[in-house]
């Protein structure tokens, strides 16, 4: 209608009137039968893009060429700026910018030597369809990330679903086999001990989940974490208990990975030094800045003047795999040990890398 307005407004200092009519026209009708498409598809979008650039050099046809050189309005004026907010729409800041760029040249070469009024409309689009396009890349971005959260939270409730049902039924039949077969002894001891295996094995399995794979931040954050929860609970069995909070604690890929590997370090340090009967326990504490993950033994414990010089004597166990990583990450990993009175690591590490 303003493209109308503004024909209708001069054609009479036109060269040829009829011209400027007809691409009106043909702009109103190509407006008006999209009203019939439900939405708009990339070749629709191609159309539009022609229809405008074709109105734009239309306007050396139907008016002069002292009044084109002067910046006189294209005949299609601001509706080559909807193909514009059409792409951006539809593809995103890429999409937009490249149609502002199309119609961009399109009025440069139909004025000849562009003028400021030229430049600043140019101007205009580049910003119409970029600031459209971003706006529409983050819509989707945060649409994307709110449905793999939602897809996240019914597998959750799936996972709490299928572990109460085992609870109820298998595990507390497991641990029935287990007390009454060390109650008759004999093959029924050994019967029993297999039924205490297996429940501790499909506990750890209920515990961790069907899968620990990377969770996908914020878009804005852009990396992938993990849930050091899981990751930890895959570490329990017979000779090691796990004790972990009741929601995932979601960390950078990376630093979960080292404070595994910590862990792993630490339970391998049991299992070498702690003796044959030695059991260890693994705490995972979590609040809004902070991880703490404590591993305890009761086995032979040690002298604490043995792990200062420990380093020196070429074991790089607790200094290296266990203190170093803590350190890297920006916290501290403590152990505190005694002879006969087990060993304990305190690992802590603050949740985000330090600025």
């Amino acid at each position: 209608m303003y493209a109308g307005t503004v024909v209708w407004s001069r054609y009479e200092t036109m060269a040829r009137p009829w011209v400027a009519f007809t691409v009106v026209g043909v702009l109103m009708a190509f407006s008006l039968a999209l009203l019939a498409f439900r939405r708009r598809t990339t070749g629709l979008l191609a159309v539009e893009v022609a229809l405008a650039v074709g109105g734009i050099f239309a306007t050396l046809l139907a008016d002069h060429p002292e009044d084109v050189a002067a910046g006189q309005f294209t005949l299609p004026t601001i509706w080559a700026a909807g193909p514009v907010a059409g792409a951006a729409v539809l593809h995103g800041r890429l999409g937009g910018l490249v149609v502002a760029g199309i119609i961009a040249v399109a009025d440069i070469l139909e004025v000849g030597s562009p003028n400021p009024t030229t430049w600043h409309n140019i101007l205009l689009l580049v910003l119409l369809g970029g600031l459209i396009g971003l706006a529409v890349d983050l819509a989707r971005e945060g649409l994307r990330h709110y449905e793999e959260v939602l897809a996240e939270q019914e597998r959750l409730r799936e996972r709490e679903r299928l572990a109460r049902v085992v609870h109820d039924g298998v595990l507390q039949t497991l641990a029935f086999i287990h007390r009454r077969g060390g109650e008759i002894g004999g093959q029924g001891a050994e019967l029993g001990g297999l039924a205490a295996e297996q429940e501790r094995t499909l506990r750890r399995l209920v515990s961790q989940g069907l899968t620990s794979a990377p969770v996908t931040e914020s878009p804005a954050a852009g990396r992938a974490s993990r849930d050091l929860r899981a990751m930890l609970g895959a570490h329990e069995g017979e000779r090691v208990s796990v004790s972990l909070p009741g929601g995932p604690v979601l960390l950078d890929a990376a630093r979960a990975d080292e404070i595994d590997a910590a862990v792993v370090a630490a339970l391998d340090n049991v299992t070498q030094h702690a003796g044959a009967d030695a059991k260890a326990w693994v705490l995972l504490e979590a609040d809004a800045d902070t991880v703490t993950v404590t591993v305890r033994d009761n086995g032979v414990g040690d002298e604490p003047e043995h792990l200062l010089t420990a380093a020196s004597r070429g074991r790089l166990g607790v200094s290296q795999s266990i203190q170093g990583r803590a350190r890297d990450l920006g916290g501290t990993a403590d152990v505190i040990t005694r002879p006969g009175g087990g060993c304990r690591v305190v690992i802590s590490v603050p949740r985000k890398e330090n600025a």
